[in-house]
């Protein structure tokens, strides 16, 4: 790590010496041109020209560089509402991991809400930057974990949902990193939301949606007003957006109803007989219970019973009105987790913007920006059920316990009631801008200040102090868990817990360019230099039970941090972070020949917590003939370690996992059925911010051409590839175990004493287990209490692939016609393994471990579990007099569900969804008003997702799964 850094210093403190020459030239000249043309400042106007890219006005260049530009009326066109339903329908977008039907298990720690994230290029949430109007967003005030190595990894990102996308002049998709232009973040391309902010006059719109199978329907009103008044010099300009929907129950439509999803499976596949499909839970109201010692006739020989409700025929013996019981071993009441799901919450959305743009009339124009977004959903989730790990007890003399001894409460859960989730958030943004003219050179500076907030609640958990309380109780006001949930007295452990999230930019920016600094014989030369300041800071306010405020002590004697008291949530400390950013930028564009373009960039960055860092990129643009455009360029990218993963304090998570060690001594000492000993279940994982974590770096290549053959037709192609370095993830639990294993197989059982992996802390092995592993060749190892492991700078993570579009647009005596075609294919992601991974690796290679052991998230993953190779959009659109007309197509490639993957090999293939999307116009005066009515189809064919071994059935990140739904569409404009 050390060389690693001592490399990067040298490489940054070059690259400095060529930034600073790159922006002391221009600022001399800039000088210089003060002086000759200071009489000619208040002649000239001022004029902004956004172009992502390039931060240069006017710049030559910008033709050169791989933009995707989707206007208005092409989103418009799409009939959506909200920005994550954009970026589903973007062909270069990847999965979208912050959506509410795949993070319905995530609880407490997931980011629920109105959440939407930027996932260009499959690469990851968080490797894309965000801006509004040319300048960045605040992250959105939640943060979840996504998988990255062996294991999950807090992520966060701008929040797409909080941008109102009937408000979108247009957006452009960067689609190649820009950390040299735009800082940190942008290592797989730059969204830019483009808002309309100097327009006069007033609009308004309404637009009304139904589902055709779904009880859920939207509504939408939007809101334009503008004035320019003061002869001229000051324009005001506002947009409001208000949008409300309807929630989708999972009990709305059969396919979701039941989350055992084996009837959907077809008789001829693999799959056919798997329980992999059932997704109904062993944990219910009629749970199972252990007792020491046993009672014949109502216990197995461990002293275990299972209990069902009255008329089951496994029924042996009655306990009470409602409940019977039976020895164990008659297999567990599965509980239908869909009984009270959504897919899609409630909610309540409202944006208000206003501009204020004037002019001074000597050549200085201000202009201020306002920006507010609010949100309200609710959300029904299925009830809570104890970890595994931390058992409640039924007390001897618990009011309602029928045995009259202590009782272990296993695959129990509280299903009375579901958890309610009430989640408000919350987005200001001020910014305060100048730009004008200084000599010869355009300037441009502001101030920005943003903050997100999030308070997140949910009603109906269950406390484990006030829970064991109940148990504990000996009056009728105990906790019956014997009841079937009638009457049970769940009411005195039901609590709220709340979680509370704030993030904060401030920024301060200044920039000089000129389109025309000097003349060369190809044409004249074009420059910026800039420099920024910024702030970044998250704060995340966990409730008191799951913080360490309010503990529980479990009857095994853990307690906080490794358990917390509430029922199935995991304990996490609150946290909080901030940095300061300084960055020095510099921009030249080169004409080297009339018909051969070069832009050169750098920008070095200084962030307090991790270091510093120097990037460049370099970009052409070659016109061989007019109609052919070459273009390429290559960059560096970077991005900085989020603030969770430097920040955070300790926080212990539950996941099942599978313990490769046990399975390997399970497979080969006599145990293949895991009778005796249990190698899948509840394996607690501790992890901590690190405060040497490094930026992540990436090289970004891209080749291609633009060709227009004829007037209105214009066909690009683009080949592209990142290859990212230093990637922060995490090594994983099971890569542990795995790990664990091959350090048992290499040490034999001649001399146990602290062989293993000392990530993974044991239990002693029993007696049984310890015959196991010893039968098997290998030093016996008991349950895993806990696995530490740390977030790292792993190794190279490399994305390949090419872009596709064609544009057509033609005028007829039958109207004009447009047509579109975009089409993003990945054919390279790799996650390349090192150290202790790469050990895996080449052991595995060798037959030291079985190959049948999966070293997880080091691999090929192109396909697997929703990074499809290949995504396709494609429009037709007409008008003609006052009527138009559009048809549209979406399709997402195949992928496989890798957790599904059969032991031969064969894997469980998703196939491609196509949906299609109409819509016909009339567009009609009346008075002073252009009026346009908009009649819309979503989802033409009724297409459903594909089934996939998920939640409701269907894999979320990818797909969605609402069926046919209209829509009508009014705009009046005064």
């Amino acid at each position: 790590m050390m060389t690693m850094s001592i490399r990067r210093a040298v490489r940054n403190q070059q690259k400095l010496l060529l930034l600073s020459g790159m922006l002391l030239s221009p600022l001399a000249l800039a000088v210089q041109d003060e002086v000759d043309s200071k009489s000619k400042v208040e002649e000239q106007a001022v004029e902004e020209v956004t172009v992502v890219g390039t931060q240069i006005k006017g710049a030559d260049i910008s033709d050169a560089l791989a933009v995707s530009v989707i206007s208005s009326d092409d989103i418009a066109g799409m009939g959506i509402d909200s920005g994550d339903e954009l970026m589903a329908m973007i062909p270069e977008s990847g999965q979208n991991f912050f959506n509410e039907a795949e993070n319905i298990s995530g609880g407490v720690n997931a980011a629920r809400g109105d959440v939407g994230a930027f996932n260009l290029r499959n690469l990851g949430t968080g490797n894309t930057l965000v801006l509004l109007n040319g300048r960045r967003l605040v992250n959105m005030a939640s943060y979840q974990t996504e998988e990255v190595g062996g294991s999950f990894v807090p992520v966060n990102s701008v929040n797409s949902n909080a941008i109102p996308t009937s408000g979108l002049e247009r957006v452009e998709i960067l689609r190649d990193g820009a950390s040299a232009i735009y800082g940190a973040d942008a290592v797989a391309g730059v969204v830019n939301n483009v808002l309309r902010t100097d327009f006069d006059g007033f609009s308004i719109r309404g637009k009304y949606t139904s589902f055709e199978d779904l009880s859920r329907d939207d509504k939408t009103l939007t809101m334009e007003w503008g004035e320019t008044f003061n002869e001229g010099q000051t324009n005001i300009s506002s947009y409001f957006n208000y949008y409300s929907r309807g929630r989708i129950s999972a009990s709305e439509d059969e396919r979701w109803a039941d989350a055992d999803f084996r009837d959907r499976v077809p008789e001829d596949s693999p799959w056919y007989e798997s329980t992999a499909f059932r997704n109904n839970s062993a944990n219910s109201l009629y749970g199972q219970f252990d007792m020491s010692g046993r009672i014949d006739g109502i216990t197995d020989s461990r002293g275990e019973f299972e209990t069902y409700p009255v008329g089951d025929e496994r029924c042996q013996y009655e306990l009470t009105e409602n409940v019977c019981g039976a020895v164990d071993g008659q297999g567990t009441y599965r509980y239908n987790l869909n009984e009270f799901r959504d897919l899609s919450s409630e909610l309540e959305r409202t944006n208000l913007f206003v501009f204020v743009n004037h002019d001074f009339g000597n050549g200085i124009e201000s202009f201020s920006e306002i920006g507010y977004y609010a949100s309200e959903t609710n959300m029904f989730r299925h009830p809570s059920a104890s970890f595994s790990t931390s058992k409640l007890t039924v007390a001897a003399d618990n009011f309602y316990n029928p045995l009259g001894v202590d009782l272990l409460i296993d695959n129990y859960r509280f299903a009375e009631l579901p958890r309610i989730v009430d989640n408000d958030g919350k987005t200001y943004r001020l910014l305060q801008g100048f730009r004008g003219t200084w000599g010869e050179w355009d300037w441009d500076t502001a101030l920005l200040w943003s903050k997100a907030t999030k308070k997140d609640v949910t009603r109906n958990r269950v406390s484990n102090t006030l829970m064991q309380e109940a148990l504990n109780d000996t009056t009728e006001a105990a906790y019956n868990p014997f009841s079937g949930g009638v009457n049970s007295n769940i009411e005195r452990a039901l609590i709220d817990v709340t979680r509370k999230n704030e993030t904060e930019l401030k920024s301060f920016d200044i920039k000089l360019s000129n389109a025309d600094l000097f003349e060369l014989p190809a044409g004249t030369v074009a420059a910026l230099a800039g420099f920024e300041y910024r702030e970044e800071s998250f704060i995340d306010d966990r409730d008191p039970r799951l913080d360490g405020t309010i503990t529980f002590t479990d009857g095994d004697g853990d307690t906080y941090p490794y358990v917390s008291d509430v029922v199935n949530s995991s304990p996490t400390p609150d946290s909080s972070g901030d940095r300061s950013v300084t960055s020095l930028f510099g921009e030249v564009q080169i004409p080297v020949f009339e018909n051969f373009d070069l832009q050169l960039a750098l920008r070095y960055e200084d962030l307090s917590d991790v270091g510093d860092t120097t990037v460049g990129k370099v970009a052409f643009g070659w016109r061989p003939v007019e109609q052919l455009l070459l273009r390429g360029s290559w960059s560096e990218a970077f991005r900085a370690p989020n603030l969770v993963t430097i920040n955070e304090e300790i926080v212990a998570r539950n996941n099942t996992r599978t313990d490769w060690a046990c399975v390997y001594a399970a497979e080969n000492g006599g145990d293949p059925g895991q009778d005796v000993i249990d190698c899948r279940n509840s394996i607690q994982r501790i992890a901590q911010g690190s405060q040497d974590l490094e930026p992540e770096t990436s090289e970004n290549t891209s080749i291609g051409f633009a060709f227009t053959p004829v007037d209105g037709l214009t066909v690009t192609l683009d080949y592209w590839s990142i290859e990212k370095e230093d990637t922060i993830g995490l090594f994983g639990e099971e890569n542990h175990t795995l790990l664990d294993l091959y350090y048992r197989l290499q040490a034999g059982t001649a001399n146990c004493a602290g062989i293993g992996n000392s990530a993974i802390n044991r239990d002693p092995a029993s007696a049984d287990a310890a015959a196991i592993y010893e039968a098997a060749g290998i030093c016996p190892a008991g349950d895993i209490a806990f696995v530490d492991d740390r977030y790292a700078n792993l190794d190279t993570r490399t994305v390949k692939g090419h872009d596709l579009a064609i544009y057509y647009d033609v005028d007829t005596d039958f109207g004009s016609f447009g047509f579109k075609y975009n089409a993003s294919y990945i054919d390279t992601f790799e996650q390349e393994a090192g150290g202790d991974a790469a050990l895996l690796v080449d052991a595995q290679k060798s037959g030291q471990i079985p190959a049948n052991f999966p070293v997880t998230g080091f691999a090929d993953l192109v396909g697997m579990d929703g990074n499809q190779s290949e995504r396709h959009s494609a429009s037709v659109r007409w008008n003609y007099d006052n009527w138009g007309a559009s048809l549209s197509g979406f399709q997402i490639g195949e992928f496989y569900q890798s957790s599904l993957t059969l032991d031969d090999g064969t894997r469980y293939i998703i196939p491609s969804m196509t949906t299609y999307d109409a819509t016909v116009d009339y567009r009609f005066s009346y008075g002073e008003t252009e009026n346009r009515v908009r009649l819309g189809v979503k989802n033409l064919t009724d297409e459903r997702a594909p089934l996939a071994d998920r939640y409701f059935g269907f894999f979320a990140d990818a797909h969605r799964d609402y069926g046919r739904y209209f829509y009508v569409d009014m705009k009046t404009t005064f």
